[in-house]
């Protein structure tokens, strides 16, 4: 895959295609990579690098970090989406939004700044909703639309051969669009973790909106829908006069405590009518009112594999069957981790979409969650700075890969001394490839003494040692290739074949000795009792000794 490299003024820096990892996590809008060293294109922090996806469109991000590892000699990036990166650097006042659509809140937001609305789905044209907005960065405030209105916002970037043309951000629903994307075990998932969870589920909702006057009340309470009433139709369930909650008893009935409701509640300070106010209660409702079920799973992407498949979007819905267990059921794609180079390693997460349940106090700037809420399919600047701090770690038998935003390396190593996968002699840490009874090492020191003690398998190992003594203790030692030594003593020594030229080895002392093959130079000298050597040459001459020599 082409990478292209460039500073903030669209001014091309240089390409690269030697990316060794690369990973794009969409519901976070990061993007991972890891690349050889380079001197002649040096990759640094504020830099823009981009690609164009397996669906023609250009997503550029803007280098957050760039490490340099030595004496590896790579370089490792994680960079987020310069829609974060330039709207999260611009400021937007403090304002009030009341009974407008998101488009409009949009539009005012990105007044000024580089980006501008992108196409708006006709299904918002009449959506209209309320928020109270502090004094902030205007990328968290898009976040704050996309909770109120319950829409995604979606950055999309235009590229000419001279560089980026048009920055936008499009608009559209949630709930997933149905474009055919299907996924099974036995057509393009490798592994699926099923979970349900119905830790965040509630059948009845409280409902609070704006501080209003009420009367016998010294302070001003939050508005309820109590005098608003529902009749039960085939759009929503009852809710009588006086009530200040609304129930699913559909749900109560499956999902309750006993028939108990389990309660939760709505709450949002910028509305002031009763009626919206239930409105989006029950809205919020729909989305929590049952357990959620999830799907987890690598998946093979056949469309960027080059076969007629449809192409994995996240918010796209996705039919799921997992037949082994019966599974089978339509949700929204909800995390979506793009291994950019290998297609047949990403990650999909297929579940329920919750929005925010959040507002936003105008008089304190304070926010406060409600019952039953979760993600909004994406994470506020702040958020995605903790998670930089974030390391996975995943382990296949004795392999070790490491995907991290920021690697503390001293506690990868604990890690991986703790799992087994890798050992720690004399203060160096060595690892182990593929099995750890075949472990291959390199050990370099000052100390005095080393010890080396193996109980089981296959050690090769370079030994780099300046002070007086190496200790190797072991039944058998088998010594090949050349060996130098001032003295060699052995109580039963086998050589197989013995060359000395001018006097390499000083002494050879063994009270056994067996050498069917000996080659002499000068100068040696031939002591001890009952030792039998056949076909010693000394000189080009053949000689036999037995008995004692001397």
């Amino acid at each position: 895959m082409n990478f292209l490299f460039f500073n903030a003024a669209n001014q091309v820096l240089f390409s690269r295609s030697d990316a060794e990892q690369a990973e794009h996590t969409h519901e976070e809008m990061g993007l991972y990579a890891l690349f050889p060293y380079d001197p002649g294109k040096v990759i640094q922090r504020g830099m823009r690098v981009g690609y164009t996806d397996s669906l023609g469109d250009f997503q550029a991000f803007e280098i957050r970090k760039a490490k340099t590892y030595e004496p590896d000699h790579y370089q490792e990036i994680t960079a987020e989406h310069i829609a974060i990166s330039e709207l999260t650097d611009e400021f937007f006042a403090a304002t009030e939004w009341t009974d407008i659509t998101a488009q409009a809140a949009l539009t005012e937001l990105l007044t000024g700044t580089l980006w501008s609305v992108g196409t708006v789905d006709s299904s918002l044209s009449n959506l209209t909703s309320s928020a109270n907005i502090g004094n902030g960065n205007v990328w968290q405030d898009v976040r704050t639309i996309e909770s109120n209105w319950n829409v995604y916002i979606i950055p999309r970037i235009t590229v000419s051969s001279s560089g980026i043309t048009g920055r936008y951000l499009d608009v559209i629903p949630t709930g997933g669009v149905w474009r055919g994307f299907r996924l099974s075990l036995e057509k393009n998932m490798d592994d699926a973790a099923v979970t349900w969870d119905d830790s965040n589920t509630k059948t009845a909702l409280y409902g609070f909106g704006k501080s209003v006057d009420v009367e016998g009340e010294d302070e001003p309470q939050p508005l309820t829908f109590a005098e608003i009433e529902w009749t039960a139709t085939n759009e929503h369930p009852a809710k009588p006069s006086g009530q200040t909650y609304l129930e699913d008893p559909a749900a109560t009935a499956a999902y309750g405590r006993n028939g108990r409701p389990r309660f939760g509640f709505y709450q949002n300070a910028s509305i002031g009518d009763a009626e919206t106010l239930l409105e989006k209660t029950w809205e919020t409702l729909k989305t929590v009112n049952v357990p959620d079920v999830s799907v987890d799973g690598t998946v093979l992407d056949l469309h960027r594999l080059g076969y007629d498949d449809t192409p994995i979007r996240l918010h796209d819905l996705a039919m799921i069957e997992i037949r082994q267990t019966g599974v089978k059921l339509q949700k929204e794609i909800i995390k979506y981790t793009e291994d950019l180079l290998r297609p047949m390693n990403s990650r999909v997460n297929v579940g329920t979409y919750i929005p925010n349940i959040i507002y936003i106090n105008r008089e304190t700037a304070e926010k406060a969650g409600g019952g039953g809420g979760g993600g909004s399919g994406g994470q506020t600047n702040a958020e995605y700075k903790i998670s930089e701090f974030e390391t996975e770690i995943g382990a296949n038998e004795y392999q070790i890969s490491l995907r991290a935003y920021q690697r503390d390396m001293t506690n990868v190593e604990n890690i991986l001394k703790e799992s087994g996968v890798a050992i720690e002699a004399s203060g160096t840490i060595i690892y182990a490839n593929n099995n750890l009874n075949d472990m291959k090492s390199s050990i370099e020191t000052n100390a005095q003494a080393i010890t080396l003690k193996v109980s089981a398998g296959d050690v090769a190992s370079t030994i780099n040692q300046t002070a007086q003594s190496v200790l190797i203790q072991a039944d058998k030692i088998n010594l090949s290739g050349y060996v130098t030594a001032s003295e060699l003593s052995a109580t039963n020594a086998t050589i197989d074949n013995l060359m000395s030229g001018n006097t390499t080895a000083a002494w050879i002392k063994a009270n056994q000795g067996n050498i069917p093959t000996m080659y002499i130079g000068n100068n040696l000298t031939f002591k001890g009792s009952g030792v039998y050597w056949q076909g010693v040459t000394i000189n080009g001459t053949s000689y036999h000794f037995m008995g004692y020599v001397g």
